[in-house]
């Protein structure tokens, strides 16, 4: 069966945030037009960049976001729909929008299905700072190679093999 695919033209809440403990927590990207929300489930680094990506875009756009911390938990149930593969940013700078398009993972050969949204200027700060957050809860990096620690008794890769 294949993902549902989504356009929602406007959003009406756009979150992320992360389920489990650290080091074996999903991340999530979650947009809600109306009823209708898509739970989508991507890679923390797929996360933290597209935090610095929006960071980097409204750097010099005057907004304030429009949601505070309490309101960006993950609404439930969490259904994941699809894993992000790809995205993609665009700044409608007369609209004062951003537009994210988002692709499914899938397979070399298949066809994903495909996300599109679009957020006001201070729902995606408040995205933004939200995101960074989330990707800061996990597990501390090591001070050696700046992965995340392996509390599951993982080596670092510049102790060669020594502990």
């Amino acid at each position: 069966m294949a993902s549902p695919s989504f356009d929602f033209e406007r959003a009406s809440r756009v979150t992320a945030g992360a389920v489990g403990p650290p080091g074996k927590r999903t991340f999530y990207l979650q947009v809600r037009q109306g009823a209708e929300i898509m739970s989508l489930a991507l890679e923390k680094e797929q996360l933290r960049l597209l935090a610095v990506r929006l960071q980097e875009i409204l750097a010099n756009v005057q907004a304030r976001p429009e949601m505070q911390a309490a309101d960006m938990a993950l609404q439930e149930p969490l259904v994941e729909a699809w894993r992000v593969g790809s995205m993609s940013l665009a700044f409608d700078e007369e609209e004062k929008l951003i537009e994210v398009t988002l692709v499914e993972l899938v397979d070399e050969g298949q066809d994903g299905a495909t996300g599109h949204f679009e957020a006001s200027v201070g729902q995606m700060m408040a995205l933004a700072r939200h995101a960074v957050g989330v990707v800061a809860a996990g597990r501390p990096p090591c001070t050696m190679c700046g992965g995340p620690i392996d509390h599951d008794g993982g080596v670092c890769p510049r102790l060669n093999g020594h502990r």
